[in-house]
């Protein structure tokens, strides 16, 4: 699969979601009204989020996985620096999945401990 500069997706490690979707479209050779009723969704949803003006909810996101063979190494959308973003690393991607899977006080609780974000005492 190319990337819209015709890299192979997995050599872009910073392509943004919009892009993505785009690029794994037309590689499969689907129009975005076909794409949009293979996922179950408007066309316009696809059209947006190939603008970038919006962004599939999850479900969406897995029948996109799905229908155009996007690797799971995609980070889940809706938080920064992730979203879109291609995540090579398998520990990263583990942790990355771990804290989303983490209740808020439980995030917290790891924050703390980890003192992130606090000035270190010496």
């Amino acid at each position: 699969m190319l990337s819209a500069d015709k890299r192979p997706i997995g050599q872009y490690p910073h392509m943004e979601l919009k892009d993505l979707i785009r690029a794994a479209r037309k590689a499969k050779g689907l129009s975005q009204a076909r794409l949009a009723e293979l996922i179950g969704v408007n066309k316009s949803a696809v059209a947006q989020w190939e603008l970038g003006s919006t962004n599939p909810n999850n479900d969406s996101m897995a029948a996109l996985r799905a229908v155009l063979s996007i690797e799971e190494q995609i980070a889940p959308i809706g938080s920064s620096p992730y979203a879109g973003e291609l995540v090579e690393d398998p520990d990263e991607l583990a942790l990355l999945k771990f804290w989303r899977s983490l209740s808020v006080e439980k995030k917290r609780a790891v924050v703390d401990l980890l003192h992130i974000g606090r000035p270190r005492r010496l």
